[in-house]
């Protein structure tokens, strides 16, 4: 099996629940993005606050990483949609690894839709390979052990080609 690391930043659960479930399923290392300065979890601002920065293409401040992901094959890369865009943790992460030659895949979690946001995600990582893309719409709301299997198993795919 290839060397993969799950890099993810979830505000609400959704994208932790998958990346913990896929690194658990398949035995990977995994970080969660967090920011020197964190996002409001909670009312409008949370929402306002979000849109904005992911709008504006911000890059705020990351905490330290857990993992150099240049030191792995394979990169998973997990992120809510918010107004059509990737979280700015995960945009932050991405402008600052150098994946150059890497093997990238992509999963999202969102509210509409995500066609926007792999086209965003993809531009992000100039010079890597990107292997596969999945998106997943609410997946605490609606079922989310089939979110997992089918997550799972696109991901055991990749790692096997």
């Amino acid at each position: 099996m290839a060397n993969a690391l799950i890099v993810f930043y979830s505000l609400d659960g959704d994208v932790r629940f998958l990346a913990r479930s896929l690194a658990r399923e398949l035995q990977l290392d995994s970080m969660e993005l967090e920011l020197v300065k964190p996002h409001p979890t909670r009312g409008f601002m949370k929402y306002f606050k979000g849109g904005f920065l992911a709008a504006t293409g911000a890059t705020p401040p990351l905490r330290p990483l857990a993992h150099d992901a240049g030191h792995y094959d394979l990169i998973f890369v997990g992120t809510p949609v918010w107004n059509s865009r990737p979280a700015p943790a995960v945009r932050s992460f991405l402008k600052d690894a150098d994946l150059k030659g890497k093997r990238v895949a992509f999963f999202t979690c969102y509210g509409d839709n995500d066609v926007k946001t792999q086209k965003i995600l993809t531009s992000l990582v100039p010079g890597a390979k990107i292997v596969g893309r999945i998106g997943f719409k609410l997946p605490l709301k609606t079922d989310k052990e089939r979110c997992v299997s089918d997550l799972v198993r696109w991901a055991r795919d990749l790692l096997n080609s």
